[in-house]
């Protein structure tokens, strides 16, 4: 069968290929999705958000990606973390998930998911792989976001769905308290006319659909106070797609 990366893995653990090498920024990840495990393990429940407020913002991405599936098609999670949203969304897909975090991996794999581990800024895989590309709560993370979305966008085929969700209009303060135990957590804030500018004014793709999903304010686990956490839930496409005769596509002139 032939192989979807385009470069050769540096390393295989748990038979999951690896194509970045340990830094201060993985290491500080590992971290954090090792406490989401352990308090996960004891208590069942997620410590960074409470179970209601994760099950709303999973369920209405979900919609998204049952929506604007391909049927028998390729769909690639970026940052699957333990993969629950490929896994318990209705798709006829190949489903694959890429993370810097291996506990987190090693449990998706367990689901289906073809899994990798590599920093979206050493993107393994093949160009113009796949029809669907998602990304939760990831890009507020990243250290170089052009990079980023480039890189993203490189494996999505041409008149592929890119769905995002990104926290809205985040304060960013608490994260710079000295109570905050982590180096990196989110490192900006968006808004739509952020993110318009930032697919269509630099990568030429066309935002089609956009909406607000769910209010979080609860004492946080990164040990500060609470403050609100709103979500943008938003989807965007190549310029073609508007081309397709989907009636029920919003467009942005």
């Amino acid at each position: 069968m032939m192989t979807i990366y385009n470069k050769q893995e540096i390393a295989e653990v748990l038979g999951i290929p690896v194509f970045s090498t340990n830094n201060d920024y993985v290491d500080n990840y590992e971290e954090i999705s090792q406490t989401h495990l352990d308090a996960l393990k004891e208590t069942g429940h997620n410590p960074f958000m409470d179970t209601k407020s994760w099950e709303e913002l999973e369920f209405s991405t979900k919609e998204l990606i049952e929506k604007y599936q391909v049927k028998k098609g390729k769909i690639l999670d970026v940052g699957v973390g333990l993969g629950r949203l490929l896994s318990s969304t209705n798709i006829d897909m190949e489903k694959f998930g890429m993370d810097i975090s291996l506990p987190y991996l090693k449990q998706a794999s367990k689901l289906n998911i073809e899994c990798c581990m590599s920093m979206i800024e050493d993107m393994p895989y093949k160009k113009e792989l796949f029809d669907v590309v998602v990304s939760t709560d990831v890009l507020e993370h990243v250290l170089d976001i052009n990079l980023a979305v480039k890189n993203i966008f490189s494996v999505l085929k041409k008149g592929g769905i890119f769905i995002l969700r990104v926290p809205y209009k985040e304060d960013l303060q608490a994260y710079l308290t000295e109570d905050c135990p982590y180096k990196y957590v989110h490192l900006r804030n968006f808004d739509e006319h952020t993110l318009i500018c930032l697919f269509e004014k630099i990568f030429d793709f066309k935002v089609i659909e956009w909406q607000t999903v769910g209010f979080v304010e609860a004492e946080q686990y990164l040990k500060v106070k609470p403050f609100p956490y709103n979500k943008y839930l938003g989807k965007i496409t190549r310029w073609y797609y508007n081309q397709w005769k989907k009636k029920d596509i919003k467009t942005y002139k």
